[in-house]
């Protein structure tokens, strides 16, 4: 019975798109925040609200980001990258207590019409359209393998939607004087806000379930092993994820009488690098029982 086990790298983490992100994010928010308090816009100051509870996220996220670098211990072997999971939970409860707060005010403002200085409102939206673009833009090759970033990411992405949406609202006031649509576009960036939390909510309970990663097939894996020559049978095959872009696998292949285990183990480990990109592995080689 031989058992090997291999790592991948452990890859370095890029802090400075979080943190330019959260330079853009706070400065927006003030802006808004300011801007919704003068214009009387619910849009802008829903808008600020998420922002504030995206600050929170980004923040979190950053520590997130700085606590996964530590080295693992001997009471936590696996590191502390799953921190990144809990930081884009915790964002995703976040963004669902700040859109009841929203949509109680929205409705509140659609049976009774505020006026809204409309200029103003439309200059601080564009602004803030400009600044979330940009954060987006710094987050988003890092968001494509990690969850942590894949939040912050989807944070100002909503952001932005949010500004079009009260871009949107600011002309149509400007226009038709209906300033209902304030509070029409506050639900929809609510419906976005909803939305965002609902896929980092998914995506983490399913990394901290240790389900499979959704990218790579369990069964197909199983296959190629089983397709090694020599090999018999492959059992007990696990595959999991401890953060977003670092699977980790375990199986037991049972080879026939007489077969090199040293060499079978070397094929496998070689199989699931190249062909599924696993080098995080616990492969365990089994000689068959003759008897059975």
């Amino acid at each position: 019975m031989t058992a090997e086990h291999s790592h991948g790298p452990d890859e370095s983490r890029d802090l400075a798109p979080l943190s330019g992100a959260i330079a853009l994010t706070a400065a927006i928010f003030v802006a808004e925040l300011a801007g919704g308090w003068w214009s009387g816009s619910l849009a802008l100051i829903a808008d600020a609200t998420h922002m504030a509870i995206d600050l929170l996220g980004l923040g979190l996220g950053l520590f997130a980001a700085l606590v996964a670098r530590l080295p693992a211990d001997p009471k936590r072997t696996y590191g502390y990258r799953r921190v990144e999971v809990l930081a884009a939970l915790g964002n995703a409860v976040a963004l669902m207590v700040a859109t009841g707060f929203i949509l109680r005010e929205a409705w509140s403002r659609w049976e009774f019409a505020t006026p809204v200085a409309a200029a103003p409102m439309l200059a601080v939206a564009a602004l803030g359209l400009v600044c979330n673009l940009g954060s987006a833009a710094l987050l988003w090759r890092g968001s494509r393998g990690n969850i942590n970033l894949r939040a912050a990411f989807l944070h100002v992405l909503s952001d932005a939607a949010g500004s079009l949406g009260a871009i949107a609202a600011a002309i149509v006031i400007l226009t038709t004087r209906r300033y209902e649509a304030d509070a029409v576009v506050s639900a929809l960036i609510c419906v976005g806000i909803v939305l965002t939390a609902f896929w980092l909510l998914r995506d983490s309970i399913h990394i901290l379930l240790e389900g499979a990663p959704p990218h790579i097939d369990i069964e197909e894996i199983r296959a190629a092993l089983a397709g090694l020559e020599g090999v018999r049978e492959v059992h007990d095959l696990h595959l999991w994820s401890v953060t977003q872009g670092q699977e980790t696998m375990s199986a037991h292949v049972v080879v026939g009488p007489g077969r090199d285990e040293a060499a079978v183990l070397k094929s496998g480990r070689e199989l699931l690098a190249d062909r599924f990109g696993l080098t995080h592995v616990t492969l365990q080689v089994e000689t068959e029982d003759p008897s059975r």
